[in-house]
């Protein structure tokens, strides 16, 4: 059972208990949102359906008003100091990632934000339950739910961030950026305590609409 904040409250967590769930760090905060207050990208729901901009009918109608029933939107964040001193070397408090990209991406950063966001495990039974009962709808709900996850990371960018100067986010399995980054970034968020989010043996993510990223503070 997770603790229920308000929409766009972000909240510092310290040592303490919120029901089931025990928080060691005092550096993590957290940010969730209501449904109805984000708004999902009608360009993104047409590139991941294959429709023309703006296109829609009553069978997406339906699938999105569905998804947003049933859609929780929670994430988490840091601020840590990042290490740029070796080349293609970024270096965090909890971990050291060897990426030319990221090395690239995180360029003039002495800072960065580190989070991760999830739909909520709801969608995935959603899902689960229309790939057996509609595959037209499962692959609808499918593509909304996608275009709805990065619509509300886009949101916690622009939260987290104000009025500094951030890099573009950058995620594990971008570029030359490993999966294998997911654990050690996962278990310094606590995610698996305050989102529910756990990873396979191939460091993929349950639920499956989540997203980690790193996103650089330049000032």
């Amino acid at each position: 059972m997770f603790y229920n904040f308000k929409k766009y409250d972000i909240i510092t967590i310290g040592i303490c208990n919120f029901g089931d769930v025990y928080v060691k760090n005092s550096d993590i905060f957290m940010i969730n949102a209501d449904p109805d207050d984000i708004e999902i990208k009608k360009n993104e729901i047409a590139q991941r359906l294959g429709t023309a901009r703006g296109y829609t009918d009553d069978i997406i109608k339906k699938c999105e008003n569905r998804l947003k029933q049933i859609i929780c939107y929670k994430g988490v964040y840091i601020r840590v100091p990042v290490d740029m001193e070796t080349q293609d070397v970024c270096r965090f408090d909890f971990m050291t990632a060897k990426s030319r990209y990221l090395y690239k991406n995180l360029s003039g950063c002495r800072e960065a934000f580190v989070f991760a966001v999830t739909a909520g495990i709801t969608v995935d039974r959603e899902l689960a339950k229309l790939r057996i009962t509609s595959n037209a709808e499962y692959f609808i709900t499918d593509g909304i739910a996608s275009a709805a996850i990065d619509s509300f990371c886009d949101h916690v960018d622009k939260t987290i961030k104000g009025e500094l100067d951030c890099a573009r986010r950058f995620s594990p399995g971008y570029g030359d950026l490993s999966l294998e980054l997911q654990s050690p970034l996962l278990e310094r968020l606590n995610a698996h305590q305050l989102l529910g989010i756990t990873l396979d043996s191939g460091f993929m993510m349950t639920p499956v609409k989540s997203i980690t990223a790193v996103m650089g503070i330049r000032k």
